[in-house]
C-alpha cells in the first residue's frame, strides 16, 4: 500500500507540473491543419519570441514543441488508456479523444487523491471519505462514487459512510426521495456535518416544512458552526423555497457574523442579498403608488437566486415602454427613476406611432419577472408578461401564478421549463389567457396542457418605436455580438455581469444604447443572439443571424422568416396592445379587457388550430410492419407460462446467463426468456438452458424494417407485431438480477394502460415535454423539421407526464396494436433517429400503469432495502457481487 501510494503521490505530482503544456499542446491539435489549409505559419508565429518578447529562431520553438511532446507523452503513458506515440508537438498532436481521456482520467486521479491528503492532513476518516466523494461527483465520476457507496453499505461497520456517499451521489442526479432514503439511515454526527451540503437540501427537498427540526437540532447543538459556509448558503436557499423565513436569517446572520477573512467572499455576497429578500428586506418595501391612479408595471429581472445580466432582457423591456409613450396625452408617476427615464424617452418616440390617446395618468412600478410574489406589489397593478417564463429560484422552484395584485397581459411569451407548469401555473394561465408566445414551440407546449395560446412573435421586433429613422442613414461597418463564425469589426458580447450592481434605470438606459448602436452606428450586424438580430432588424440593420442551434426551442417561428413574415409579427403586437394599453389606462374592468383580448386574438387562435393541425408524426404504415414480421414464425401463447424479452444491449451478452438463473431460482410458475436473433451465439444459448428447470430461453428470429438494420430497439419496437397472439409481455434487460418471482410481474393490473412501467428517478427525467423540447433540439439545421415533431408530438396530449423506464416492463400488447404504438414508434426510430425508450415516450406518454418501485431498483440512481430486480445496466461491475439490501 505504501509503495502504491508513493507512487500515485509521484504521478499527481507529475501531473501539476505537466498540465500547463498537456493543455498547451491539446490546444495546439488543429493548428498543423490550419496552417496546411491557409497557408499561413500560426505555430511558428506564435513561438517566434521569448518569454521577454526576443526573437527566437524556429528551430527555438521546434524545441520547445519537442519538449511539449514529451512531457504530454511521459504524463499519458502513466495514465490509463492508449497513448499515441507520434505525437511531436510540431505536425502531429494527440487526438481530441486521447486527450479528453488522458485530461479525465488525470482528473479521476487528482479526486481520488483528495481522501489520502485529508487523512494526512489529520482529517477524521469519515469526513476525509465525504470529501473524497465530493470530489469525485464534481469531476464528473458519478458512478465511482455509487460503486464506493454500494461497497460500503454491504459492511457493517462502514455502512453509514457508503450511504452517506450514496445519498451525496443521488443527491446530484436523482430524485430528492432516492437521496433521502439514503441519508435518513445516517446517524454519525460528524458525517452528517461533513455532507451537511447535500444532506440538509436533500431534507428540505424531500420532506419539506417536516425536515426543519432537524435544522433546528443542529443549530442548537452548534453543529451549523461546523458547517461549510456552502452548506449554510446552499441549506437556506433550500429553506427559502418552502418560506421558511426565520429559518433562512437565522442561518444567514449566524454565518455572516464570522469575520471576513473566515467567510469566502462570492458566497457572502449570495447570503447578503438573500437578506434583501426576507420580510422587511428591500425588496419587500412597499412600491410608490399614486391615490386613485391605477398601477402599469415595467419588467425588471431581480429575483432571490440570481439578477439577469443579459443586456438582451432590458432591451425587451425597452420594446415594452415604447407601447406605453406612444400615448401624447399618458402621463406617468411613482418611481422617480423610471418616470424621469418615461419623460425622456417619450422625446424619442416615432412621429408616425403617436396618437394622442387617452387623457389620463398611471402609477409606474417596477415589477420582478421572476420574483414578483415576494414584492408588495400594489393592488390594480397591469402590465405586459413577456420573455422568457421562467428562471427558477435556486434551481427548486418557480414563482407563478404571480403576485395576485397583478393583471398580465400575456404577450411576447416564451416557456422555458415545462416542469413550471404545475396545475395551479395552468389554471392562472388559462384564467388570463389566451397566451401570446414569443415561438411556436411554446404554442404546442401550452396547448398540450390546456392552455390557450398563439404565436405572436418577440415584443423587440416593435423596439423601432422609440427610434426614428434618420435621413440620411450615417451607419457604416459590421458589429459583431456573440458572433462565433469569424468576421471583421467591433465584437461584443451580450451577457454583462457589471449590471447585476447596477440600477434599473441605469440598465434600461444601457440597453437603449445598444439598440442605438444598431440604429445609428453600424449598418451591418452578426449575431447569434435572438436580442441582437430582432432589435437590429426592427431599426433596419442589416442582420445575419446564425445561432448556435437552428432548433434551439426559443427560435420557432422565428428564425428564416423574411421581412413580411417580420412585419406581420411586429404589426401584430403593435395593433393588439394599441387596443388594450388604452382601455387599462382608462380604468376599464378587469372582464371588459380580458373580454376584448380574448376578442383581438381570435384570429390567431385560429390560425394556431390550423397550424397545429397540419404536422404529423412520421409513422410508419401497417405494411411496412407485416413486412418486417413476415414470415418469420411467431411464437404462440402457453397457458399459465410468462413470457419475457431480454433487451441485450452492446457488451451485455455474458450477464444473460446470471439473469436467467436469477430468474429460474425465483419463478413459481413456468416462463419463457426471448432474446433477438443476434444477441447470443448457439453454444451460448445451450449453455444457459443446461442451467434452467423451470423455464426455457429461446431465440426469436431475425426481423427487418425500411432504413432500420436488426437491432434490440427494432425488436422492442415490434414485440407487439411478433407476440401477435399474446395479451402481454414482460421485458427483462440482461443486466438484471431477478430476486422474485417474474410471474407475479407478469400478473400486473394494467386496466386500459399501454404498459407498466416504473417512472424514471433521474432529475433530468421528470417531464415528457421537456424530453420532447430536448428531441427537437436535436434536429440541429433542420429547424422545421424540429417544429412538425414539437406540433405532432404535442397534438395528442392534453397533459404532461412523467418519464417512466421501459427497461422493465409489462407491455400490454392488445392496447399496443390497436393504438397504433408499433408503427409510431419504428416510424420515429427510422426517421427521427431516438432511441427505443425515447420513442416509446413520445407514443405512450401518460397512459402508463406505475409499477412498485421494488421491481426495477437502478443502483446507478437509487438503492432499496428489498428489491425484487436490480438494473445494473450502467453499474454492471457490481452485477452478481452485490444485492441492495440492508
Amino acid at each position: 500500500m505504501t509503495n502504491q501510494r508513493n507512487a500515485t503521490d509521484r504521478l499527481i505530482s507529475k501531473g501539476r507540473e505537466l498540465v500547463k503544456p498537456v493543455v498547451h499542446g491539446i490546444a495546439r491539435r488543429a493548428l498543423p491543419t490550419v496552417e496546411r489549409a491557409s497557408g499561413t505559419k500560426y505555430v511558428r508565429e506564435r513561438n517566434a519570441t521569448d518569454a521577454n518578447g526576443k526573437t527566437q529562431p524556429i528551430g527555438g520553438a521546434k524545441k520547445i514543441a519537442t519538449e511539449t511532446a514529451r512531457s504530454y507523452r511521459g504524463l499519458a503513458t502513466a495514465l490509463k488508456g492508449s497513448t499515441s506515440a507520434d505525437v511531436d508537438g510540431w505536425t502531429v498532436a494527440p487526438t481530441k479523444k486521447e486527450s479528453e481521456a488522458k485530461l479525465r482520467e488525470l482528473q479521476r486521479i487528482q479526486a481520488g487523491s483528495t481522501l489520502a491528503e485529508s487523512l494526512i492532513n489529520g482529517s477524521a476518516f469519515e469526513s476525509s471519505m465525504v470529501e473524497a466523494g465530493r470530489a469525485l461527483i464534481e469531476a464528473g465520476h458519478h458512478g465511482e462514487v455509487v460503486s464506493i457507496g454500494l461497497n460500503l453499505r454491504g459492511r457493517p461497520e462502514y455502512s453509514e459512510i457508503g450511504r452517506t456517499l450514496l445519498g451525496m451521489a443521488y443527491h446530484r442526479a436523482s430524485d430528492p426521495a432516492a437521496a433521502w432514503a439514503e441519508f435518513e439511515r445516517v446517524n454519525e454526527r460528524e458525517l452528517i456535518t461533513a455532507a451537511a451540503v447535500e444532506y440538509y437540501p436533500t431534507a428540505i427537498d424531500a420532506l419539506g416544512a417536516e425536515a426543519l427540526p432537524l435544522i433546528e437540532g443542529s443549530h442548537d447543538s452548534g453543529d451549523t458552526e461546523q458547517w461549510s459556509s456552502k452548506a449554510v448558503l446552499r441549506t437556506a436557499e433550500s429553506a427559502f423555497c418552502i418560506d421558511a423565513f426565520g429559518h433562512v436569517r437565522t442561518l444567514v446572520e449566524d454565518r455572516l457574523s464570522w469575520d471576513a477573512d473566515k467567510l469566502d467572499a462570492a458566497i457572502a455576497y449570495e447570503l447578503t442579498r438573500m437578506l434583501d429578500w426576507l420580510p422587511g428586506g428591500k425588496h419587500l418595501q412597499p412600491l410608490p403608488t399614486t391615490t386613485g391612479k391605477r398601477n402599469i408595471g415595467v419588467l425588471s429581472y431581480d429575483q432571490p437566486g440570481i439578477r439577469s445580466r443579459n443586456i438582451g432582457d432590458y432591451i425587451q423591456t425597452v420594446a415594452s415602454i415604447g407601447h406605453l409613450l406612444r400615448y401624447q396625452n399618458l402621463g406617468f408617476t411613482g418611481d422617480s427613476g423610471l418616470t424621469q427615464l418615461f419623460t425622456k424617452l417619450r422625446e424619442t418616440v416615432k412621429a408616425e406611432r403617436r396618437y394622442s390617446g387617452p387623457d389620463a395618468e398611471l402609477n409606474l412600478v417596477e415589477v420582478y419577472r421572476d420574483g414578483n410574489v415576494y414584492q408588495e406589489i400594489p393592488e390594480d397593478t397591469w402590465y405586459i408578461a413577456f420573455g422568457w417564463y421562467m428562471h427558477d429560484i435556486f434551481g427548486k422552484s418557480f414563482n407563478i401564478p404571480f403576485h395576485p395584485n397583478l393583471r398580465p397581459i400575456l404577450l411576447s411569451v416564451f416557456v422555458r421549463y415545462p416542469e413550471m407548469l404545475t396545475p395551479d401555473a395552468i389554471a392562472y394561465l388559462k384564467k388570463y389567457g389566451p397566451v401570446g408566445c414569443r415561438d411556436w414551440q411554446s404554442v404546442a407546449l401550452l396547448r398540450a396542457v390546456g392552455v390557450p395560446a398563439f404565436f405572436s412573435g418577440c415584443l423587440t421586433t416593435t423596439v423601432d418605436t422609440l427610434f426614428p429613422t434618420t435621413d440620411p442613414d450615417h451607419r457604416s461597418g459590421t458589429l459583431l455580438v456573440d458572433w462565433m463564425q469569424g468576421g471583421k469589426g467591433p465584437k461584443k458580447k451580450q451577457t454583462v455581469t457589471a449590471i447585476r450592481d447596477k440600477s434599473f434605470p441605469e440598465n434600461l438606459e444601457l440597453a437603449r444604447s445598444w439598440v442605438g448602436d444598431y440604429a445609428y452606428k453600424y449598418s451591418r450586424v452578426l449575431t447569434s443572439r435572438l436580442h441582437a438580430n430582432l432589435p437590429a432588424r426592427s431599426v433596419g440593420a442589416k442582420v445575419e443571424f446564425e445561432p448556435k442551434n437552428r432548433s434551439d426551442s426559443r427560435f420557432g417561428g422565428l428564425y428564416g422568416i423574411n421581412d413580411a413574415e417580420f412585419d406581420s409579427i411586429r404589426s401584430g403586437i403593435l395593433d393588439k396592445l394599441a387596443v388594450i394599453i388604452p382601455l387599462i389606462a382608462s380604468g376599464a374592468s378587469d372582464d371588459t379587457i380580458y373580454a376584448k383580448w380574448i376578442e383581438i386574438t381570435e384570429a390567431e387562435m385560429a390560425v394556431a388550430d390550423e397550424y397545429l393541425a397540419t404536422a404529423h408524426l412520421p409513422d410508419a404504415t401497417g405494411a411496412e410492419i407485416t413486412s418486417a414480421v413476415d414470415g418469420i414464425e411467431r411464437p404462440k401463447p402457453t397457458s399459465g407460462t410468462a413470457d419475457a424479452y431480454v433487451s441485450v444491449k452492446n457488451g451485455e451478452s455474458h450477464l444473460v446467463g446470471a439473469l436467467a438463473s436469477s430468474v429460474d431460482d425465483h419463478a413459481a410458475g413456468s416462463y419463457r426468456l426471448w432474446v433477438a436473433a443476434d444477441a447470443l451465439g448457439a453454444k451460448q444459448v445451450d449453455a444457459i438452458q443446461e442451467k434452467l428447470v423451470n423455464g426455457t430461453i429461446n431465440v426469436l428470429e431475425p426481423v427487418t424494417a425500411p432504413s432500420s438494420g436488426e437491432s434490440d430497439d427494432l425488436v422492442q419496437a415490434l414485440l407487439p407485431a411478433i407476440f401477435a397472439d399474446h395479451d402481454r409481455i414482460l421485458v427483462l434487460p440482461a443486466a438484471g438480477e431477478v430476486s422474485s418471482d417474474i410471474t407475479a410481474l407478469s400478473e400486473t393490473e394494467l386496466g386500459t394502460s399501454l404498459l407498466g412501467a416504473k417512472r424514471d428517478v433521474r432529475k433530468t427525467r421528470t417531464s415528457g415535454l421537456t424530453l420532447m423540447r430536448r428531441i427537437a433540439s436535436a434536429f440541429k439545421d433542420d429547424y422545421v423539421g424540429a417544429l412538425d415533431f414539437v406540433f405532432a408530438s404535442h397534438s395528442h396530449l392534453d397533459e404532461d407526464f412523467i418519464v417512466f423506464d421501459p427497461q422493465i416492463a409489462v407491455l400490454n400488447l392488445d392496447r399496443l396494436r390497436t393504438e397504433g404504438v408499433v408503427e409510431r414508434v419504428v416510424g420515429l426510430l427510422r426517421t427521427v433517429g431516438i432511441n427505443y425508450v425515447d420513442a416509446l415516450q413520445v407514443a405512450v406518454g401518460g397512459r402508463y400503469t406505475e409499477l412498485d418501485t421494488e421491481w426495477n431498483v437502478r443502483a446507478h440512481w437509487e438503492t432499496a432495502d428489498s428489491p425484487k430486480i436490480v438494473n445494473w445496466r450502467g453499474q454492471i461491475r457490481h452485477h452478481g457481487n452485490m444485492a441492495l439490501v440492508p
